[in-house]
């Protein structure tokens, strides 16, 4: 047993989730403008739509993230906790790298804790911090965000996958053709079955262990 904000709970059967904010982000998008332009039948001379389609791969960046639980460009986040937790659960998906952990210690003294501490499984997708055989997770100052884990995501675009650039483009080819919510009396889905189906594949679920 374990406590978090003073409730108790079996260490297998919950992991709070921490206050993910966005630090860096991404400086290159996974596909591009001439990319879209092409899926688009756009001819290259013509950019009166740039900043729009530009826009659409934005909008479309964001719908495969969010439904994929994964971030597809090389970024850095935070991500803060009240106090520490049996593990952190990173999130977002494929973690290149842990930067620091930091925490405020029982005298409310920002410290960074020692890599020795706890270990990276970048394996798991998303990625997770544990403590390490050799080290711990101390206590901490009682105050909001006493734990900070700085972190980076993503890859670069010739790392994502086919399927995922495809998905994006059919978004983007969607929402060019079709710019109002409604279409000969039809509802607009926010995110075509077609590409459901592209990104199932590449979905990261929220695993439970359920003690007994």
């Amino acid at each position: 047993m374990f406590t978090y904000n003073n409730y108790y709970y079996n260490q297998n059967d919950y992991v709070p989730y921490g206050k993910l904010v966005l630090k860096t982000a991404p400086s290159a998008t996974a596909i591009s403008l001439a990319e879209a332009k092409i899926h688009l039948r756009i001819d290259s001379d013509f950019n009166d739509d740039n900043d729009y389609i530009t826009a659409l791969i934005g909008v479309a960046t964001n719908q495969v993230e969010e439904f994929t639980r994964r971030r597809l460009m090389s970024q850095t986040y935070n991500l803060y906790f009240d106090e520490f937790p049996p593990y952190i659960d990173l999130q977002v998906g494929i973690v290149q790298s842990v930067t620091h952990v930091k925490y405020y210690d029982t005298s409310n003294t920002l410290v960074t804790l020692a890599a020795s501490n706890y270990d990276l499984d970048d394996k798991i997708k998303p990625g997770r911090i544990y403590q390490s055989n050799d080290g711990s997770f101390p206590d901490t100052f009682e105050r909001p965000n006493a734990v900070e884990i700085e972190f980076v995501v993503g890859r670069t675009a010739n790392e994502v996958e086919d399927a995922i650039k495809q998905a994006m483009l059919i978004i983007v080819g969607r929402y060019y053709e079709q710019r109002q919510d409604v279409v000969l009396g039809t509802q607009v889905a926010e995110l075509p079955l077609m590409v459901e189906y592209m990104l199932t594949p590449y979905r990261f679920l929220e695993l439970w262990y359920l003690g007994s």
